[in-house]
């Protein structure tokens, strides 16, 4: 990690962090009243002051994403509208799953739970979106988080598939009739997490790598400056 610019790692690091803090408060209050292993995270809205910690944890998440987005294009390593459109998708999701609260269990799903279960599985079907189109745009990668990246994106979107599939009866429906549940939730909440550190990490090391040859690229001579001035940097290529 030394040869990494670490600002988009760092900015997860610390965005992550305060994303978990109101989840594992939201834990903490209502340990008595809701079971981590089979209830999902969104009755943590039915605990005192439950609610006001996901819509915090759904806001901090939505920060981050934006700011990875803003990243991406100004390092050069996004082009084209799809990866910001994702991203922004992805943002709003996040604040629509805490705005919108479930409905208590054993009850007819309302509008706002309708809302709250479509925002949660629309977050997590953007994510690969976003890895794949950021994969394609660095056309010549210089180290495998790139490949690595778009792996990830790709395990994610089965994975993702393969549990809407089973669990689309949420969208419409109070149970989800998936045994431990509220494990698997919380386990794909750490690893949206996770990928938006592979994000970062991707960013980072890409775009340090076209930083330094920009800024390496001139030896002194002549021909050489002259060189670079018509190439250009790697990032100036990307976005013309």
């Amino acid at each position: 990690m030394s040869e990494v610019d670490a600002r988009s790692m760092r900015t997860v690091g610390w965005f992550g962090a305060t994303a978990l803090l109101p989840m594992v408060a939201a834990h903490v209050v209502g340990a008595s009243a809701v079971d981590p292993v089979l209830d999902p995270i969104s009755w943590y809205a039915f605990v005192p002051g439950g609610g006001e910690m996901i819509l915090a944890g759904g806001l901090v998440l939505a920060v981050l994403g934006l700011i990875l987005m803003v990243r991406m294009y100004r390092t050069g390593l996004a082009v084209g509208p799809l990866p910001a459109v994702a991203m922004i998708v992805f943002a709003v999701a996040m604040v629509l799953v805490g705005a919108f609260p479930t409905d208590p269990p054993g009850t007819a799903a309302s509008f706002s739970a309708i809302v709250h279960r479509v925002s949660a599985a629309t977050a997590f079907c953007v994510l690969p979106v976003i890895g794949l189109s950021l994969e394609r745009s660095i056309g010549q990668p210089r180290s495998a988080l790139p490949r690595g990246l778009r792996s990830a994106a790709i395990a994610l979107g089965v994975v993702v598939a393969l549990f809407l599939v089973v669990h689309l009866s949420l969208v419409f429906f109070a149970s989800s009739g998936i045994f431990a549940f509220g494990l698997i939730e919380r386990v794909g909440f750490v690893i949206m997490i996770g990928f938006l550190f592979l994000l970062a990490a991707t960013i980072d090391r890409e775009s340090l790598t076209a930083e330094t040859e920009a800024t390496g690229a001139s030896t002194g001579h002549p021909a050489d400056e002259q060189a670079f001035l018509l190439s250009g940097s790697r990032s100036a290529d990307l976005v013309a």
